[in-house]
């Protein structure tokens, strides 16, 4: 079986003079990114590892943010370092927050930490795109993928996995 593909973009004969009639069709409408919280045009990318990114919510416009040595989310532009390297080991995403060095991971029950030395196990990152626009990230639990949820402690927003349907949608934005 032979699948024929045609180049959107052919390369133009320079012995032909004929003229060229554009036959560009027009993105449907369900597939264009929506605009973000603050309704400026969404500069959101593709987690991709060899870039950097602050890491945001969609819902609440707050990231993913290192602050005394714990993962919060916090308003950008606060205190904090909210930079993130991605990384790729052995096919999983990780995330290497760039002031510290440390890799984004969980603790032993389950809460997102700042402290892996090297991409290893609990610093492994799944993103899967939602129809809708966004990310949400998954983290290995056993033969599992949980979802990165949001949990409030002691008054503060944290992250944790979760093996719910109740993870954040995220938004990668590339610095």
């Amino acid at each position: 079986m032979f699948l024929h593909q045609v180049d959107p973009d052919p390369i133009p004969d320079p012995d032909d003079n004929s003229t060229t009639v554009s036959t560009a069709v027009a993105t449907p409408p369900e597939t264009v990114a929506s605009e973000s919280v603050d309704s400026k045009p969404s500069s959101a990318s593709i987690p991709w590892p060899g870039s950097t990114f602050i890491i945001r919510s969609i819902s609440s416009g707050r990231v993913i943010t290192l602050l005394d040595g714990q993962i919060v989310l916090s308003p950008p532009g606060g205190r904090g370092s909210i930079h993130w390297v991605c990384v790729e080991t052995k096919g999983w995403l990780g995330f290497q927050n760039l002031a510290s060095g440390r890799f984004l991971g969980h603790d032993k029950k389950g809460r997102l930490s700042c402290s892996g030395e090297r991409h290893q196990g609990w610093e492994n990152f799944c993103a899967r795109g939602r129809p809708e626009g966004g990310y949400v990230l998954l983290m290995t639990h056993w033969e599992r993928l949980w979802q990165v949820g949001m949990c409030i402690e002691q008054g503060v927003e944290k992250l944790e996995k979760t093996g719910g349907s109740d993870g954040v949608v995220w938004e990668f934005i590339k610095v």
